[in-house]
């Protein structure tokens, strides 16, 4: 039923027009036809253009893999600065909110990420895009504030879940697309979870779907442990592969295959003079090169191969999973000669080490491999026999300062007491147990009364080893707090609290898993800070805590115990028979040091614990920080000047223990 031209159609035509124009069937684009004719560039070198995947070749074979429908879980990883998070997380998450209008959950690591990748990463883009209007114009995200939960006009709801919290925020929504960022950070479970790892519990959110389920996963690549890895692996773990122009063998450059720069005097140098060359004939490849080799690339997965003609032989592995890695010869962003040249920078640079991870992790996108610091662990055995001349009690006659920490249980507590020497090495003078009459007393009145047996022994001081028959007591003794806080703070108000002062570890393998946090200045909280910890005042308690860095102050400690004796440095034990000092031995090693990957801080030091016995190597470490405070250094020039004090001045400090 036309309306014949020149003809002003009716309101009531009108309308029917729009019906029977809504109600035809709408053509479903692909993931990568959305893409190109939806997404504008936000930012960037390319800001305010359209989305192009000849710019980076390699998101042209990753949209072309999910739209072949072959497989309900994709994983994706590659290089920092390739666009990567535009690529694999928020196309992937748009398409699935406007071109199919469907709920679609974003798995983070916290919430608070939420909220930056909702303002930074997705919103300017949908605001460049024709969606914009779809955006809502009341609720969550419409104003700013915290996001948890978006609902667009056209009926999609975005709804942010991360790997925090209890298992119930996860449990209680679904949807048949997932869409998780920064996937190594949500690789572990909750303390209080009862579930399988936050990742498993947000795909769980799709099971009524089955095989029609879409998850997406993007990180960089952190450890062969982690997450992002681990999927790769046991998905397609395809290769891109390209044709060399010189001998037309499909081949896939890396980092062993960029040449030139190992040679070069300068990083100028580096830039100009290195390249990629090809793996099968040798021949180095100039820009133009690479570019068409990646423009002409194929996708291919485990168990397949390129032939020469062109064409791709075999089946890929069976998995429901696409492992889809590129590397730095594959992200036109940068030039060779630009990699080349953070090549011969991290090859020079004062933390080798450091700078040949984020070579890895962030340009080559391949895992660093923990290392376990074998070379620097600590046996039992060996530790026992690591011991000086004077027997258990005795200080020896060149100490320096005299130190005690302490670690509370709730049956026993255990202490510790070392002597410093001037050159910074120490002699464990003394160490033991006191029982904390828990059933009797009660856990509170119990520890307090504990920590006044140990003030007694302290009180009564030990000999100094000479034959003047004098004794001294400890110039510091710092007290875990972590445990029966409010006793160990009453205890510390009552003794002065300037020799016995409260301590509490923060670090990766402590019982909350807080980080410690180095302030940079002193001011009205902060009253000093050491090495590895520092004196926060507590307003409310009236008395400073002390905040040790644990994991620092533990590879401390470890490496003074691997020390040769008569090195300065050394930390040894009183003599005994050895097997006296088996027991202290396996508490200094029930921890192990590890390298391990931490989202948002990159590859970090933590102890990992072996065996559940470890409270005299706590009480050690917060003896060894307090030596530190004390001024005992390594190193002569970095020695904190404190009015010199003999021994026998020492020994005469027996009035009041509580008058520094």
């Amino acid at each position: 039923m036309g309306v014949p031209s020149g003809t002003i159609a009716s309101p009531a035509q009108q309308d029917l027009h729009w019906f029977l124009a809504q109600s035809r069937p709408r053509k479903r684009r692909s993931m990568r036809e959305f893409a190109e004719r939806e997404i504008v560039i936000p930012d960037g070198p390319y800001s305010g253009r359209r989305y192009r995947c000849h710019r980076q070749p390699y998101a042209g074979l990753w949209f072309d893999a999910i739209d072949s429908g072959n497989w309900s879980r994709c994983v994706a990883t590659g290089p920092t600065q390739s666009g990567k998070t535009l690529s694999c997380f928020v196309i992937p998450l748009l398409y699935h909110l406007f071109e199919i209008g469907e709920t679609v959950i974003c798995g983070l690591p916290d919430m608070d990420m939420g909220s930056d990748k909702w303002r930074e990463d997705i919103l300017p883009v949908i605001e460049q895009s024709s969606f914009r209007d779809l955006l809502p114009k009341r609720g969550g995200g419409s104003r700013g504030g915290r996001v948890e939960s978006l609902k667009f006009a056209n009926g999609a709801t975005l709804k942010f879940m991360s790997g925090g919290g209890s298992d119930k925020s996860r449990a209680g929504f679904t949807s048949r697309v997932v869409v998780i960022t920064e996937t190594d950070g949500m690789d572990e479970a909750g303390n209080a979870s009862r579930e399988s790892d936050k990742i498993t519990q947000l795909e769980a959110r799709t099971r009524a779907y089955g095989n029609r389920k879409r998850i997406y996963m993007e990180c960089t690549v952190s450890t062969e442990q982690g997450r992002t890895w681990q999927e790769y692996q046991s998905g397609t773990q395809s290769r891109i592969l390209m044709p060399c122009a010189h001998c037309e063998s499909w081949v896939a450059p890396e980092r062993e295959h960029l040449s030139g720069w190992e040679s070069a005097g300068s990083q100028a140098e580096a830039r100009t003079s290195s390249s990629f060359c090809c793996p099968q004939c040798g021949e180095l490849w100039n820009e133009a090169h690479r570019i068409e080799a990646n423009r002409n690339a194929r996708l291919v997965h485990e168990g397949q191969s390129i032939d020469s003609s062109g064409c791709v032989q075999g089946d890929p592995a069976p998995t429901d999973t696409l492992g889809f890695r590129w590397s730095a010869v594959n992200n036109l962003f940068t030039t060779a000669g630009d990699v080349a040249a953070d090549e011969w920078r991290a090859s020079r640079a004062v933390d080798e080490e450091n700078a040949e991870r984020e070579m890895r992790q962030f340009v080559w996108c391949v895992p660093v491999a923990p290392s376990k610091w074998e070379e620097t662990s600590v046996d039992a055995h060996e530790l026992s026999q690591r011991m000086a001349g004077l027997p258990r009690g005795v200080v020896p006659e060149g100490t320096f300062r005299l130190t005690a920490g302490m670690d509370l249980g709730k049956y026993l507590n255990h202490w510790i007491l070392v002597a410093w020497s001037e050159s910074g090495s120490g002699q464990i003078v003394d160490y033991g147990r006191i029982e904390v009459p828990t059933d009797d007393l009660g856990v509170e009145k119990a520890t307090a009364v504990a920590l006044r047996e140990f003030k007694d022994l302290a009180q009564s001081g030990w000999p100094i080893g000479n034959a003047h028959g004098e004794i001294v007591r400890p110039n510091q003794v710092w007290v875990d707090a972590g445990y029966m806080t409010p006793v160990v703070y009453a205890f510390c108000r009552q003794m002065g609290e300037k020799r016995y002062r409260p301590a509490v570890g923060r670090g990766v393998a402590q019982q909350h898993r807080q980080w410690y946090n180095r302030p940079k200045t002193t001011g009205s909280i902060v009253k000093h800070i050491g090495e590895g910890y520092h004196f926060s005042y507590l307003r409310a308690e009236r008395l400073q805590l002390v905040e040790i860095d644990s994991d620092h102050w533990k590879s401390w400690v470890h490496a003074r115990l691997t020390t040769p004796l008569e090195t300065p440095g050394a930390i040894k034990l009183f003599q005994a028979a050895p097997h006296e000092h088996l027991a202290l031995a396996k508490h200094l090693t029930a921890e192990q040091k590890v390298e391990e990957f931490v989202a948002g801080k990159g590859v970090v030091v933590k102890w990992e614990r072996l065996r559940r016995q470890n409270h005299w190597f706590d009480a050690l470490y917060n003896a060894c920080a307090a030596g530190h405070f004390c001024g005992v250094r390594l190193v002569e020039e970095h020695r904190v000047r404190r009015p010199r004090r003999s021994l026998r001045q020492m020994a005469a400090d027996v009035g009041n223990i509580g008058d520094r």
